[in-house]
């Protein structure tokens, strides 16, 4: 069960890191237009721009990063508190804070379409569930 989460959580961040990248340098898929591609994947900003590429960049990394951290836990059994659980437990709770924190009064309830409908029906709670796997991998049996 362990390597079969663990393989998913980081297939599905892998995903996510490269979409990142391919961002960063400049692609814009799902959308035709950089302002469009804003109002998709961003939503709560005044900017038609993408965020520079360096900062496009460094979430690809962070991102990838926590997918190696699913990876060694979940498949490899490394079970270091300090090198591995430590890790998967703080990227849960930002995980668990941000899906949390779209439901709530705030930022989100003033994001543009069609980032607002997208966050609500597929960003947020597929956060939310990587979140709870990310807290499954930091606190559950070493795989075996």
């Amino acid at each position: 069960m362990m390597a079969a989460l663990g393989w998913s959580v980081f297939s599905v961040m892998s995903v996510i890191a490269v979409l990142h990248a391919y961002w960063a340098f400049g692609g814009l898929w799902p959308a035709a237009t950089e302002a469009d591609l804003v109002k998709t994947v961003i939503g709560i900003t005044r900017s038609q721009t993408m965020p520079p590429a360096p900062h496009s960049l460094a979430v690809a990394v962070l991102v990838f990063a926590a997918a190696g951290f699913a990876l060694a836990r979940g498949v490899f059994g490394f079970d270091s508190v300090i090198f591995v659980r430590i890790p998967l437990g703080v990227v849960a709770v930002i995980m668990l804070a941000r899906g949390i924190y779209a439901y709530l009064p705030g930022l989100f309830s003033r994001a543009s379409e069609p980032f607002a409908t997208l966050n609500a029906t597929y960003f947020s709670p597929g956060i939310l569930l990587l979140g709870i796997a990310f807290a499954v991998l930091a606190l559950g049996p070493a795989a075996r």
